[in-house]
């Protein structure tokens, strides 16, 4: 190859390596569970490095929590010991969540201290607020180069629920769109030649669903592809008392499916989505149990930013990694009947399928070709 020769990023190799393993990795979500009754070790975890906020979003209550957990949070040294335990050697999808993340000074030595110790690591992604602006610009140039030095895939969601003062109103703090917009055309001037993957995350609840085409727009013009999602009332969101912001009511609830059926009829590069957004619109409106995959049930696993492990984003704590190895947590015989009857028999299927990664895909592996050649 010519030293002038344009090198392979590390998001096109690994989707080539991805398309050679699906049949090998459908074989292991559909048919090895059934002859073995420990769940695997997580693929995939979410690390919630911080419950700080510095929003006050009307349907998002963390940032009332945000003196509760401040002193409580993991140090670097912390993350770096939890990250070795066994549990996580076979980590290859890292999210780092929060909170804000972006409020922690050593976000980046985080990453940092998860790139050394997880050998299987493949992806990385960040989600964040956007605020503010410099300092999210800053760590993902960083957290950019740490990955493709490493050639793992890196990407960066910041949320967007509406446009300008709308955007304000939802978020409870005024001129936080500018600042987001700042993080935005920031992040897009430099995302090609850093190499990492944006988008906007866009949480639809009955404050915003009148302006979802708004921002699907604005998606479109900038370039940018934005995650639509339903709002749900969460013990982690802590806001049981938002439920009315953060239902759709009967008026909306029609809105919010017509959209959904919209974007399903998409056939673009992410064709994954569409049938997402199908499988929603059918549990909106029909009350449809779940049908897609769930990483987590697969082999997920969240990392509070105290310590705490959790089997999913509906599981109660299950025991501190500060106190006891996450391996041993993890499959404890008493957690894993109440990862089964709670959370597999009540919980997962009336869980909203607001992910849709590459796990849960090579699981529907047959769903998802039938829906793309077939459109059902």
């Amino acid at each position: 190859m010519s030293s002038n020769a344009k090198r392979p990023s590390p998001g096109a190799a690994a989707r080539t390596l991805g398309l050679l393993r699906l049949p090998a990795q459908w074989f292991l979500y559909n048919v090895r569970p059934r002859f073995r009754r420990r769940p695997l070790y997580p693929r995939a975890i979410c690390v919630y490095v911080t419950y700080r906020c510095n929003v006050h979003c009307r349907m998002c209550g963390i940032w009332k929590m945000s003196a509760k957990y401040r002193d409580s949070e993991l140090s670097l040294d912390q993350f770096d010991r939890v990250f070795a335990d066994p549990l996580f050697r076979s980590i290859e999808l890292f999210n780092i969540n929060g909170g804000e993340p972006n409020l922690r000074e050593d976000l980046v030595d985080i990453t940092r201290a998860a790139l050394a110790r997880l050998p299987r690591l493949q992806a990385v992604s960040l989600n964040s607020n956007g605020i503010p602006a410099a300092r999210t610009i800053a760590n993902v140039d960083a957290i950019a180069a740490l990955c493709r030095d490493r050639g793992v895939r890196f990407s960066v969601s910041l949320s967007l629920h509406a446009l300008g003062e709308e955007f304000d109103r939802i978020a409870g703090s005024h001129g936080a769109f500018a600042h987001v917009d700042e993080s935005f055309r920031g992040l897009r001037g430099m995302r090609d030649a850093r190499g990492f993957f944006l988008s906007a995350n866009c949480v639809i609840t009955g404050l915003n669903v009148r302006y979802l085409d708004r921002v699907l727009a604005w998606g479109q013009e900038e370039t940018i592809p934005v995650s639509f999602v339903l709002g749900e009332v969460r013990d982690r969101f802590n806001n049981a008392s938002m439920e009315d912001d953060v239902t759709l009511g009967p008026h909306e609830r029609p809105l919010a499916v017509s959209f959904l059926r919209r974007l399903s009829e998409s056939r673009g590069v992410h064709v994954q989505h569409a049938f997402r957004y199908r499988e929603l619109a059918n549990m909106l409106e029909h009350g449809r149990a779940r049908r897609l995959a769930c990483h987590y049930l697969m082999g997920g696993v969240i990392l509070g930013s105290d310590g705490q492990l959790y089997y999913c984003k509906h599981s109660g704590p299950i025991g501190n990694s500060l106190d006891r190895s996450a391996e041993e947590i993890y499959l404890d015989a008493d957690n894993l009947r109440y990862r089964s009857r709670d959370i597999q028999g009540r919980i997962c299927p009336v869980c909203l399928p607001n992910t849709y990664n590459r796990m849960e895909v090579e699981k529907d592996l047959l769903m998802v070709g039938r829906f793309l050649c077939l459109g059902r």
